[in-house]
């Protein structure tokens, strides 16, 4: 069987758990997750400094969890993807 055609079960346990579950859960909702993080971001990028102490984070956390990669995104029960 072809690489790319492997099932999620078979993908090996290195991989960003992250990545696993979006293979197990089906691109379609992974790119609808990743799509909702981007634009959750730019909502971010787009907060005021009193906004965004409001809600607990500064103008570097924020900056920072803009510059994350649009399928940088947390699986449930994670923080966030690594890898």
């Amino acid at each position: 069987m072809s690489a790319h055609l492997r099932s999620a079960s078979s993908l090996p346990a290195s991989q960003p758990a992250c990545l696993r579950a979006a293979r197990r859960a089906g691109w379609l909702a992974f790119m609808r997750r990743a799509l909702r993080a981007v634009e959750t971001r730019h909502h971010l990028a787009e907060l005021d400094d009193q906004m965004l102490r409001d809600i607990g984070l500064s103008r570097a956390d924020a900056s920072a969890e803009m510059r994350r990669a649009p399928w940088d995104i947390a699986a449930a029960g994670e923080t966030r993807c690594r890898g």
